[in-house]
């Protein structure tokens, strides 16, 4: 019996959907929230969303916004109106961040014109930043390197620092800004990072195997304590949906991360993100490793850590934020994967939220970075476990927390 034609070919599913709604919030309850929290402006998401009919309008929709933000950004640019330009190629850069992402095809013309103008205007944005993001490559295998845009805190001296994990295929450029950054703000430095599988990885061929995305992490820790800026003993990790699968390995595998925390749960088996949930998921997990044969890639999956059995080598303070609607990442999950934490644990379970968790990013985000700097700070005892279940119609802030 032949096998079943492969879920992310579906696309009809997704293109059915998005007639229904006027954005994406259809498929991803909450992910207009998220993005408008990450740095996206209304009018340029508006701008995509009224051009969509289905999947495949989508990289042309971004593409178009995109290259109208960098001409704007250019213009600004020749005039001397640097702060303007610098925000315009941020607002640009994001925009060819998702006019690449639906095309899961390593060498693809137009997701690799989109990568280029994504890297044009974000050094942009780097170099008129002061001195104050550094972008880095860290070989962490023979020919192969993990990158880095490092945004240092205000202030002198070394500063807590915590290394940002993107979701999935998402990239560094998409995860941190350097506007409303809610760790700048706070006297923290960012690490943004593409690790295996993610942003220019992808575009350079290096694929997401069993064990490397840790692998390349400890390598950019090695460059961020060789820093001046770095205070070694207070390193953390936030993970977002994928990346909090990830944060918990690479917090496990480095004790030099003294706290995790992972947004956007994604700690349960790989069976509901691939089997059960929205049809492309699989497909661009299998372009991130490279495969491109279905049973080949089910077979690597197999080798794949179990989470919980790597949670038990994680003996740092551990923060889950998640809702109890999440698509990809069920409450029981949660639980099982807390069960085998070997250190420190608190849970903000969210009422009524999907993965996204639009909906309360306003409040996650700036609770998030004062947990993690209270715990680089101060630490936590090792018997330190707390659940929050955050009721629909309450905020976290009516509950004692972290």
């Amino acid at each position: 019996m032949s096998k079943p034609q492969l879920r992310a070919d579906q696309g009809w599913i997704f293109d059915n959907f998005l007639m229904l709604s006027e954005n994406e919030d259809i498929l991803h309850p909450g992910i207009m929230g998220t993005r408008l929290a990450r740095g996206f402006m209304l009018e340029d998401l508006q701008a995509v969303y009224t051009k969509v009919t289905g999947r495949r309008s989508f990289p042309k929709a971004w593409q178009k916004r995109a290259l109208s933000l960098q001409r704007i950004a250019e213009s600004a640019e020749k005039q001397g109106r640097l702060v303007t330009a610098r925000q315009l190629y941020h607002r640009a850069a994001l925009c060819f961040g998702r006019a690449q992402h639906l095309i899961p095809i390593h060498g693809n013309e137009q997701k690799e014109s989109s990568y280029r103008s994504l890297y044009q205007c974000y050094d942009k944005v780097i170099n008129l930043s002061d001195g104050n993001m550094i972008k880095k490559s860290v070989e962490f295998a023979a020919g192969q390197s993990a990158y880095a845009v490092f945004h240092k805190a205000p202030g002198e001296g070394p500063k807590p620092t915590i290394i940002i994990i993107p979701g999935m295929d998402a990239i560094k450029e998409d995860v941190s800004n350097p506007y409303t950054s809610d760790y700048l703000s706070r006297g923290m430095n960012v690490c943004a990072i593409d690790g295996p599988g993610q942003g220019e990885c992808n575009s350079n061929a290096v694929w997401l195997t069993e064990n490397n995305y840790q692998i390349a992490a400890s390598k950019i820790i090695d460059w961020l304590i060789s820093r001046d800026d770095v205070d070694n003993e207070r390193l953390g990790v936030m993970g977002m949906s994928m990346g909090s699968r990830w944060g918990v390995q690479v917090g496990a595998h480095d004790t030099r991360i003294k706290a995790v925390c992972g947004q956007m749960a994604n700690v349960g088996t790989f069976d509901v993100i691939f089997e059960q949930a929205q049809p492309n998921f699989k497909r661009i997990f299998m372009y991130m490793t490279g495969y491109t044969n279905e049973d080949d890639f089910d077979e690597f999956m197999k080798r794949m850590d179990h989470l919980p059995d790597v949670a038990k080598s994680l003996k740092v303070p551990h923060l889950l934020v998640a809702g109890d609607m999440d698509e990809l990442c069920s409450p029981d999950d949660i639980v099982t994967f807390r069960k085998n934490l070997g250190g420190a644990s608190e849970l903000w379970l969210y009422e009524g939220v999907f993965h996204p968790m639009g909906e309360v990013a306003g409040e996650i985000y700036p609770a998030m970075a004062d947990w993690l700097l209270t715990t680089l700070n101060e630490g936590r005892s090792d018997n330190y476990e707390r659940t929050i279940y955050i009721e629909d119609g309450t905020t976290l802030g009516n509950y004692e927390h972290g």
